[in-house]
């Protein structure tokens, strides 16, 4: 799990993929949850997603918006939608990870739509 928080720290979106059987593991791991090995590699992830659904939070003074992102493999993540016109959000459409990161010990993803 050490190489999946240090690709956030700079930026990077990584997971663990099975060098056995090719599988990529979501969230990483260090054994293959279909063939059991421990036989791992780090690979970096598509910037690029699909927006499945989203939410808008009214909290605070500026409505935050954020959406479950489907990126390779059916590998799907919760992260805010970064935009100026929140009209442009609407399920289905293309978006890019912009930012992700580590802070105060979370795991935080930021798209934008493209």
């Amino acid at each position: 799990m050490n190489g999946f928080k240090e690709s956030l720290k700079t930026g990077k979106l990584t997971t663990s993929k099975c060098s056995s059987c090719k599988k990529l593991i979501w969230p990483p791991n260090n054994i293959c949850p279909k063939c059991l090995s421990n036989d791992i590699e780090w690979v970096e992830l598509s910037f690029n997603g699909k927006l499945l659904d989203f939410s808008e939070s009214l909290m605070g003074n500026k409505p935050v918006i954020f959406g479950i992102v489907e990126l390779d493999e059916n590998i799907r993540v919760l992260g805010r939608i970064i935009c100026n016109d929140s009209s442009e959000v609407k399920k289905g459409i293309d978006v890019k990870l912009v930012k992700c990161g580590i802070e105060n010990n979370d795991v935080y993803y930021e798209f934008q739509p493209i």
